[in-house]
């Protein structure tokens, strides 16, 4: 058979160019009407706005595939995000300088329908980009943020750290008596809050008793750390602040100024699994109230937690 002349063979290759092509472009051949994201999974991203108006619906591009396990509907999902206007580049959250990873609770009643398209169905380590009208891409209830008109649009980057159940811990319900100055700490069933009691004398230093020893993977400073924890000022018993109170583990900054007295130096070289009991005195961090992430506690007040370590990765 004849070999088909050129300007066929030239023709039929410009035919499979295209079909490459233009899946990626827009009405009128411009590119993707989405915003140019760089950085690695973990870094603060760079977002470059395109310069011709954003999609009247929601778009959602999965930018970094991870290799964790997949979300699932009915878990709370620990994220980091970048949330800004399209319109004037202006931020409305940013987990990243705050050092605090967000907790999304995917039930209709906190965030929007459309963060389920991005976090649902993700594995840990992904990052995600979603471009959305601000009436679909933060409220549940179709209302615009504050500052933010119905008209704006809002764009959301997100790196999942991972999916959770609400009531996930690192070890299932024990007793472990008071010994050594630390309380005593009662986990009465699974996915209960743990309760100390049995306070001695207020402690003078950081201390820290491993209740359960995890097998899993180590802290490492600048990581990202997942636990459930409950803390009270000494003598107490009614927490002060707990993720059991709230909607699910949290998402941490192992950095010392990221995280409440004593914490850092309690965790660092912990494994995920480890159930951790920690001490700290009043004039561990004089005059602290919170981080800049918004993670407080009574100002010079003495205090017990119990960390419950379910997760790390880097960042």
């Amino acid at each position: 058979m004849a070999a088909p002349p050129r300007r066929a063979r030239r023709t039929a290759a410009l035919a499979v160019l295209a079909a490459l092509i233009l899946p990626a472009l827009g009405c009128g051949g411009k590119a993707e009407n989405i915003p140019q994201v760089k950085g690695e999974f973990g870094s603060r991203p760079e977002v470059a706005m395109p310069t011709y108006p954003p999609p009247k619906d929601a778009r959602m591009k999965v930018l970094v595939e991870g290799e964790g396990p997949v979300t699932r509907k009915g878990q709370v999902i620990v994220t980091d995000v970048d949330m800004r206007i399209w319109e004037s580049g202006r931020a409305l959250m940013d987990t990243y300088r705050l050092e605090q990873p967000t907790t999304a609770v995917l039930d209709g009643q906190h965030v929007s329908r459309t963060w389920d398209q991005a976090l649902i169905g993700r594995k840990a380590g992904s990052r995600v980009l979603l471009v959305s009208p601000a009436t679909h891409g933060f409220g549940p209830h179709g209302m615009a943020p504050a500052q933010v008109t119905p008209t704006d649009h809002m764009v959301l980057v997100f790196d999942v750290i991972g999916g959770y159940d609400p009531k996930a811990q690192a070890a299932g319900p024990g007793t472990w008596p008071a010994s050594g100055g630390f309380p005593s700490v009662n986990v009465k069933a699974p996915g209960a809050e743990p309760v100390m009691a049995d306070f001695g004398a207020e402690p003078r230093k950081v201390g820290v008793r491993t209740l359960v020893e995890g097998k899993g993977a180590p802290l490492k400073a600048g990581h990202s750390v997942v636990m459930q924890y409950t803390g009270v000022v000494w003598g107490t018993k009614t927490p002060f602040n707990s993720t059991y109170l709230r909607n699910g583990p949290n998402g941490f900054v192992m950095k010392d100024a990221a995280m409440l007295p004593g914490w850092f130096e309690a965790l660092e070289g912990k494994r995920v699994g480890s159930r951790i009991l920690v001490t700290v005195p009043g004039n561990e961090r004089p005059g602290f109230t919170h981080t800049k992430g918004a993670l407080g506690m009574p100002k010079d007040k003495p205090a017990a937690y119990v960390l419950d370590v379910v997760d790390t990765r880097p960042r």
